[in-house]
């Protein structure tokens, strides 16, 4: 009998400001998931913003610009890669926040590093404001499970996800729970060159005891997303693994009562 269950969290924002520095730039992770629009938080820390003394723009770690702004929309600016898919929150810009929103991630976005900067007009310079790094993930939909009662050997599966996921085993005894550690399996991790999605199989061998119930657990770290499956073994198997003098001493005691 197999059971399937899902486990959902999602963690959008981790944020690290660095101490001490009262105009230091604002670090920020940003998970997401892949075709599903992202935003892309920054903030000004000003009471009141007039828009035609604004000026900013967003680029990636390649000096390629997403957002251009000065005083309006600066679209003659913006890199080829990012045509068509910034969006920003006019409305909000007099309340400072310059936040875009991309459309589309992909895994060719994942691990790309973002950067705002602010023109200060009296200065006449640049103040490097967020920095934000995108974590584009692929859900994992499906776990199989195949356990091989004979053998005592289970295989758990599961594809075409992203990143490369985490793969745990819990083991549970007819009396007490015991978690299998990932040592005592054997997991391969597949990714496909052409679209760089994971194909992932874990292997253990569970002889040796008496069990209630096996569980393989599939976690995607950029999704903090948990699935998983689990079989429950046949209890008569284990009247048929006991001993002939222990099975003739069952027999008795029924018949007796």
């Amino acid at each position: 009998m197999m059971h399937v269950k899902r486990i959902l969290v999602f963690v959008i924002l981790v944020v690290h400001r660095q101490p001490s520095v009262s105009d230091a730039t604002v670090v920020l992770n940003v998970n997401s998931t892949a075709s599903e629009s992202v935003v892309l938080p920054c903030a000004l820390n000003t009471p009141s913003i007039i828009l035609k003394d604004l000026c900013f723009y967003w680029q990636d770690e390649r000096n390629h610009v997403l957002y251009s702004f000065n005083g309006k929309e600066m679209p003659e600016h913006v890199s080829k890669t990012y045509q068509d898919r910034i969006t920003a929150f006019h409305h909000d810009m007099t309340r400072g926040n310059i936040s875009v929103k991309l459309k589309d991630p992909t895994i060719e976005d994942t691990q790309r590093a973002f950067s705002v900067y602010v023109l200060n007009r009296k200065m006449n310079n640049l103040t490097h404001i967020c920095q934000i790094t995108l974590h584009v993930a692929v859900p994992f939909l499906t776990v199989s499970l195949v356990v091989n009662e004979e053998a005592m050997t289970a295989v758990c599966t599961t594809r075409r996800g992203f990143p490369e996921p985490q793969v745990s085993w819990r083991l549970h005894h007819l009396n007490s729970t015991h978690r299998l550690e990932l040592r005592d399996g054997h997991t391969t991790a597949v990714q496909d060159a052409g679209d760089h999605l994971y194909n992932t199989s874990s292997t253990v061998d569970i002889s040796g005891g008496r069990y209630r119930e096996l569980t393989c657990l599939i976690y995607n770290p950029t999704m903090n997303v948990t699935l998983y499956k689990t079989h429950v073994f046949n209890k008569d198997r284990h009247m048929c693994s006991l001993p002939g003098w222990a099975v003739l001493l069952t027999a008795a005691l029924l018949v007796t009562r």
